[in-house]
């Protein structure tokens, strides 16, 4: 994958857990596609979308969450006009490896990285 970078690596007890600063859009939009429901909650607390305090926002079972949810990430990903960075979770274990999380921001991958080994 073109202009990737690890940001963060680390393996406990067999199960390898990294993330990953990509500037492919599509590898982090399938990233993404691929997050379970408590990743997407996680990152949409991170961006403060469907905020009980924001009425107008959406919430999970609505059926636009998603797309609002990649479009926040998307506009925080933007490092100049036409430049896009996000990190990417993913874990390897028993020779599988499999993308959980996508943000836009460092320090969030890394704490959501950081939850993943604690668990």
């Amino acid at each position: 994958m073109p202009g990737q970078t690890t940001f963060f690596d680390e393996i406990i007890g067999g199960t390898r857990v990294e993330v990953l600063k990509s500037y492919d859009e599509a590898f982090a939009r399938e990233a993404f596609k691929q997050m379970g429901e408590d990743a997407l909650a996680f990152l949409a607390r991170s961006l403060n979308v469907g905020d009980s305090d924001d009425v107008t926002g959406p919430n999970p079972g609505d059926p636009d969450y998603t797309d609002v949810i990649w479009d926040e990430l998307k506009d925080g990903a933007r490092e100049d006009w036409n430049s896009f960075s996000y990190f990417i979770v993913a874990e390897e274990s028993a020779g599988s490896t499999s993308a959980l999380f996508v943000s836009a921001d460092w320090p969030t991958a890394e704490a959501f990285a950081k939850r993943r080994i604690s668990l």
